[in-house]
């Protein structure tokens, strides 16, 4: 789909750029030149244009445009400053970070980078008033909510579960992942999943269904989604403690529970080696490796609070 895509508007391009100029057989050295189409200048245009549109084929919406939004829904547009500085914490912490990697991480951003990138400056509010965070439209469009609340030392901003903007941007890559390359073989199996009514759980309750968050139990997909992003951006130690290491359950208060919250880390800890697995066979890439580079640059970034200049 991603393929077809890029194929349909690199022909565009060059049926646009024909088009321009235009030979009769009898005048075949005087061609009419038809007037240049003015482009954008804004510096926002100008730099979604060299670095997202012109090697990506990736359309970045960031003025205001009610076709992204339903009339029930309330949003707040993204403050024209931050269009740049947020598009450059994106290729640091997403393009860069598989690019990495060497070809085979320059190869999969090439492959199945999104046709369409949403910004949005606030939160999504529902009509009924619940908060809608970022998310993908069937792997060609992902919307990122919270944009004006940029704030490189702010590492919830960045990584937060759910409304972190890298949170939001490797969940929905992770779908990406999975529509093209299938989920691994067995994971879905591996727990059973609640549905819709996965907000209506605990984290514990959560963890004890192999699920690294409360959304990660929706669904096998979201499962394989938000273990990724979770794996990537959550400090390995950090990670360990609370997702893989098992506890004693002979020294604690209540050894069901104990019991109950191993059984999930079980669960979770063979969804992650299939989740490496399919991304050393398939897309010939080292998961462990990304997560260090990621936590690396995350390290940086937060100490600083800038991106840093190549």
């Amino acid at each position: 789909m991603k393929t077809i895509d890029k194929i349909m508007k690199v022909t565009l391009a060059v049926l646009f750029a024909l088009s321009l100029i235009q030979c009769t057989e009898e005048q075949e050295n005087e061609c009419y030149e038809r007037p240049n189409v003015k482009v954008s200048e804004d510096p926002n245009d100008v730099y979604l244009q060299a670095h997202i549109f012109e090697p990506y084929g990736t359309a970045v919406r960031w003025r205001w445009d009610n076709r992204f939004i339903k009339p029930e829904e309330r949003a707040t547009p993204i403050k024209a400053e931050y269009v740049i500085p947020v598009t450059k914490v994106l290729q640091y912490f997403w393009i860069e970070l598989y690019a990495s990697q060497g070809e085979a991480g320059k190869k999969v951003i090439k492959d199945l980078f999104p046709s369409e990138l949403q910004y949005i400056g606030s939160s999504m509010y529902e009509g009924n008033g619940r908060e809608k965070l970022g998310f993908a439209e069937s792997g060609t469009r992902i919307t990122i909510t919270r944009l004006n609340d940029y704030d490189l030392f702010d590492l919830d901003w960045l990584t937060g579960t759910g409304a972190g903007i890298l949170s939001t941007v490797h969940h929905e890559f992770g779908h990406i992942i999975h529509m093209n390359y299938g989920l691994p073989e067995g994971f879905k199996e591996i727990s059973s999943y609640t549905g819709n009514g996965w907000d209506n759980i605990t984290e514990e309750e959560a963890l004890q269904k192999g699920g690294v968050s409360k959304y990660a139990t929706n669904g096998e997909n979201d499962a394989f989604a938000e273990t990724l992003a979770h794996f990537l951006l959550m400090p390995k130690e950090q990670f360990e403690d609370k997702y893989i290491t098992l506890e004693d359950c002979s020294a604690s208060d209540n050894v069901e529970v104990c019991q109950k919250n191993n059984a999930g880390r079980k669960m979770i800890a063979q969804k992650v080696a299939l989740i490496k697995k399919l991304f050393k066979e398939k897309l010939h890439l080292d998961l462990d490796k990304m997560r260090d580079e990621m936590q690396t640059r995350l390290e940086y970034v937060v100490d600083n609070g800038e991106i840093p200049i190549k």
